[in-house]
């Protein structure tokens, strides 16, 4: 997809945690802004904002959250891809996350400049 994207950086730092598989989801993961349950064989992963997150959780805090904020139909392809590629071709590494409605991508705070920076020259606008 080429569709140039309005994109939010939201404001908050993020963390993403592990826990174990069958682990309750804790009281501490709900609140404001973005945060997800993703759980496998191996490991639940929770996202949350990082000021949530007790120091006793497995944790790699710093991530910086960028929100799409157009809305596509579930079934269009290659919106994620607009992001991906830019970012990858700038040596910056993700973490995503999608909702039903659009994809939130984090990136490590310390490669927040070069990510701007990236999706801003593919064409992208951020605010």
């Amino acid at each position: 997809m080429s569709r140039k994207l309005l994109i939010r950086l939201v404001e908050a730092e993020y963390a993403i945690t592990r826990l174990n598989v069958g682990s309750p989801i804790p009281h501490w993961l709900q609140g404001p802004g973005f945060w997800t349950v993703s759980s496998s064989r191996e490991e639940m992963t929770l996202v949350c904002r990082a000021a949530r997150v007790p120091t006793s959780v497995q944790s790699s805090g710093g991530w910086r959250c960028l929100r799409i904020e157009d809305h596509f139909p579930v079934e269009v392809p290659g919106v994620l891809s607009g992001l991906l590629h830019p970012l990858s071709t700038a040596g910056v590494s993700i973490f995503a996350n999608s909702t039903f409605s659009t994809d939130y991508v984090f990136i490590a705070g310390s490669d927040l400049e070069k990510a701007l920076k990236a999706l801003r020259e593919f064409g992208h606008e951020i605010i």
